[in-house]
């Protein structure tokens, strides 16, 4: 297989696969195919119309389920002991990561003697985009009632759209959370956010285009003028956005930034649903996003064949 670094001229095949299958998995999201190769060091290939991808973690070699980019299901079994056959002549091992439990269960039923683990922080939260942008019922009467005081603490809030001429608020806001943050986490978890940062800019940088060929868009918040949280999304696919980014500085989201921002933004949205991904693990992240209550939680699997 001749694997190859994804570009942003292969966004079109990317987000057409994205959009024939209809997926609600945000790691089979075209713009963070793009984004995140800087951090995975993420490859692609495509034979007979299946797309493989390829990506490393702690310098483990993994990968994704393959899809065949008009959305066809069947022949999936062939793709995957295409790749299995290919990985076998490299000496490596055949491991799945984010995996949906109806891939896992191709996969056992094709190699019964897999590795199973279930990675629970990788669940992507999935919201109905109405029920965040209402707000309705005694569930989340604590929401709006957060936004009811943030909107009287600052009454000169400001709410806008992204644009090409507004776009360098994002940069200005991720500088400044990221100088917030960083001072008291390890070198680590600095190269992490560090490492976001990056991805962060790669997203203002080719904004056009990826609201061209994937519908990106997002918003700022601004108080008397001055931009303080922001959110970047995508189009994942016909029923789906996917909300790939939302930060908002430390002083204004004690006060609701973060639910002003959300609940704003969800009323722009015309999808049915809106990932917000995973929670990674993080306590704290996973109360935010169970306190909004989702949907469903995609739940998903690592999977090592042997």
């Amino acid at each position: 297989m001749n694997w190859k670094t994804p570009v942003l001229s292969d966004l079109e095949t990317l987000q057409n696969c994205a959009l024939n299958n209809d997926f609600f998995e945000n790691n089979y999201s075209a713009v963070n195919s793009i984004l995140y190769e800087k951090k995975f060091d993420s490859k692609i290939y495509v034979q007979d119309g299946w797309l493989f991808e390829k990506f490393y973690v702690d310098r483990v070699p993994c990968f994704s389920f393959p899809h065949n980019i008009n959305g066809k299901t069947e022949g999936a079994e062939n793709a995957v002991s295409l790749l299995k056959n290919e990985v076998c002549k490299t000496g490596e091992k055949l491991y799945f990561v984010n995996i949906t439990k109806n891939e896992k269960d191709i996969l056992l039923q094709m190699y019964p003697s897999s590795k199973i683990t279930f990675t629970p922080e990788s669940g992507d939260y999935i919201y109905r985009t109405e029920k965040l942008a209402l707000l309705s019922g005694n569930k989340l009467s604590r929401k709006r009632n957060h936004i009811h005081q943030f909107e009287k603490k600052y009454p000169d809030y400001s709410f806008e759209l992204l644009t090409e001429e507004n776009l360098s608020c994002v940069s200005q806001i991720e500088n400044e959370w990221f100088k917030e943050t960083s001072a008291a986490l390890t070198d680590e978890a600095v190269s992490d956010f560090k490492t976001e940062k990056e991805i962060i800019q790669s997203a203002v940088d080719n904004f056009k285009t990826f609201s061209e060929k994937c519908g990106m868009k997002g918003a700022l918040l601004f108080i008397s003028g001055t931009p303080v949280a922001f959110c970047i999304s995508s189009l994942l696919s016909r029923n789906v956005t996917d909300v790939h980014f939302e930060k908002c500085l430390s002083s204004f989201s004690k006060d609701g930034g973060y639910a002003v921002i959300n609940n704003r933004f969800s009323k722009t949205v015309q999808t049915e649903f809106i990932n917000r991904e995973e929670d990674l693990g993080i306590e704290g992240l996973r109360k935010a996003k169970l306190s909004y209550y989702p949907e469903q939680i995609i739940e998903k699997y690592s999977v090592e064949i042997n």
